[in-house]
């Protein structure tokens, strides 16, 4: 991104010529007058026609600068949102032996210590970080985001939709601070990352925090919508799962949502109680980024310690499934699906939280 520094030349030599007074003295008062006037003329044009020159977002990638800094004054009641949990790392099995062909086979990782966000990246955070550094997400550079619609019979791409209008342009996020940002592509989610000092957590970081620790995998409690409470996307014998509270569709898509949750799209962060170590909304809500490209067969030759995706791809992978989810259509509302999306595209059911190494300084000691 281009940065312009200091005043362009023609306006410094503009200046040097009008700046010394002593030379307008040695002019007739009538010629001195006349051209004091002619130029307090022409600077009066120069700004009146200002404005027009810079209203072109081509021109000035930053004009959505003051739409992000009026919803970040708007009020909030979230929770504390620097927080991140230490994991002290260890060994799990990954996978799902009754889940799908990416899901299998079980295979042993082993993880180092890592830091991890306790909730998804908020609008608010996003919003600070726009404000700070001027960056345009991809969705608002192509000027469309892929969007589900309440009524609609699959995702569109909306024209106008971005993490500022997540439902086109006549949606806003200003009564959603506390809810997590959407789409964000894959792309916008490393540049929040790198900005706060963070990055994506690899798939095997985000499935070992999801389980925390246990043997089972999580499922969203669907409630008593529909007969949906199986598990969609298994096969053999009915698999032992832990039921958890989330964000997700709750009855038969597209005819009808319960919203037993109580939400439609996004919920806030933190509604939910979260897992046994502190996380929330691991399972629903968004799906999350991570940082590892995608193969349906990399369980297959996956190393055994701290896994972090093929070297290459054309996908990359998201975690955790979303509010979108039901039985019938999605399904990947559990600790165990893997989804997969260009990083390149956005969707308004995407978001990420973040992760962090272990600084070398910490002691595990301070950090837990």
């Amino acid at each position: 991104m281009e940065k312009r520094r200091g005043k362009p030349k023609q306006v410094q030599d503009f200046i040097k010529v009008i700046k010394p007074r002593e030379s307008l003295r040695l002019l007739p008062k009538k010629v001195r007058l006349t051209l004091q006037w002619s130029i307090c003329l022409a600077v009066l044009l120069l700004v009146s026609v200002m404005p027009g020159l810079w209203s072109d977002r081509s021109v000035l990638p930053y004009a959505h600068l003051a739409s992000a800094q009026s919803v970040l004054a708007s009020p909030s009641t979230e929770p504390v949102l620097d927080e991140m949990v230490y994991i002290p790392g260890g060994r799990f099995q990954m996978g799902f032996e009754y889940g799908s062909t990416d899901e299998r086979p079980l295979h042993p990782v082993i993880l180092k210590p890592f830091l991890l966000d306790r909730f998804e990246v908020t609008n608010r955070q996003f919003t600070a970080f726009v404000q700070a550094t001027g960056y345009q997400t991809q969705a608002e550079r192509q000027d469309s985001c892929w969007a589900y619609l309440e009524g609609q019979d699959d995702f569109l791409d909306v024209r106008g939709a971005n993490w500022l209008h997540p439902e086109g342009p006549e949606s806003s996020i200003q009564d959603r601070m506390n809810h997590p940002v959407v789409c964000v592509s894959w792309h916008d989610a490393t540049g929040y990352a790198a900005w706060a000092g963070k990055r994506l957590p690899s798939e095997a970081e985000w499935e070992y925090a999801a389980r925390a620790g246990k043997t089972a995998h999580l499922v969203a409690d669907l409630g008593d919508g529909d007969g949906s409470a199986h598990l969609a996307h298994t096969s053999g014998n009915a698999p032992k799962i832990i039921l958890t509270q989330a964000n997700v569709w709750q009855g038969t898509w597209p005819v009808r949502n319960h919203l037993l949750d109580g939400y439609y799209y996004t919920a806030p962060i933190g509604r939910f109680e979260p897992n046994a170590l502190g996380f929330h909304d691991m399972i629903g809500n968004v799906w999350e980024w991570s940082a590892d490209w995608y193969s349906v067969d990399y369980y297959q030759r996956s190393p055994k310690e701290n896994p972090s995706g093929p070297e290459r791809g054309d996908k990359r992978v998201a975690r955790g499934g979303s509010w979108f989810c039901s039985p019938n259509y999605c399904g990947a509302f559990t600790s165990h699906f893997r989804g997969a999306s260009p990083p390149d595209h956005a969707f308004n059911n995407v978001g990420f939280r973040c992760a962090s190494d272990v600084p070398s300084s910490q002691s595990a000691d301070s950090l837990e």
